[in-house]
């Protein structure tokens, strides 16, 4: 099952952020995060962790890097993920 991955208008302006900022090795990982997004949201690279304390249930999160999280929710009966955050450190609880 092939999920579809979104973007929040939130992570939508930080990948613009750190595409300007020209980290190409962040940038790289995160696009292939993203492709593993739609194929296995639970599994995979960047220490992927179910978050508890949130308010949606399915919220999870992988390492992108030392600095940043990307936090997502998945919708499995709508079949989506949904990208919340690509630099957050968990603040957006």
């Amino acid at each position: 099952m092939a999920y579809v991955v979104f973007l929040s208008e939130q992570s939508k302006a930080e990948l613009a952020a750190i595409k300007k900022s020209g980290d190409k090795a962040t940038i790289k990982k995160i696009a292939n995060m993203l492709l593993e997004l739609q194929e296995h949201p639970r599994t995979g690279t960047g220490q992927v962790e179910h978050l508890k304390h949130f308010v949606f249930e399915e919220t999870w999160s992988r390492r992108i890097n030392k600095q940043y999280r990307m936090i997502y929710e998945i919708h499995d009966l709508e079949v989506y993920v949904s990208v919340v955050s690509l630099r957050s450190h968990y603040g957006d609880k």
